[in-house]
């Protein structure tokens, strides 16, 4: 997606400043993927300019993204290092098994 000048300022603003207030930083990206915020609110953004020419997101626009990014966080998968042998138990007479 191109986004318009206006857009990419709107988006360094909202970054600085989310780098000088650290509540606004923990309430909207603590339980989430900053990349994947940034990055839809680049899109919101552009889709308001060209409709209103506001590149501006309301304070609804700005919620639903924030439970959006915080509910995608969730599915990611972590990269945790699973210990295959600590999943699988070992039943006499038919040897190890895995309830997965």
């Amino acid at each position: 997606m191109n986004l318009s000048p206006e857009v990419l300022i709107y988006i360094q603003t909202v970054k600085n400043y989310l780098n000088t207030n650290e509540d606004a930083k923990k309430y909207f990206l603590s339980n989430g993927n900053e990349e994947f915020f940034f990055k839809h609110l680049s899109e919101i953004s552009q889709k308001n300019f060209e409709k209103d020419g506001d590149v501006m997101l309301s304070k609804i626009q700005f919620e639903l993204l924030r439970k959006t990014t915080m509910a995608t966080s969730v599915l990611e998968p972590k990269n945790e290092n699973i210990d295959n042998e600590k999943i699988f138990i070992e039943i006499k007479n038919f040897g190890k098994i895995c309830l997965n």
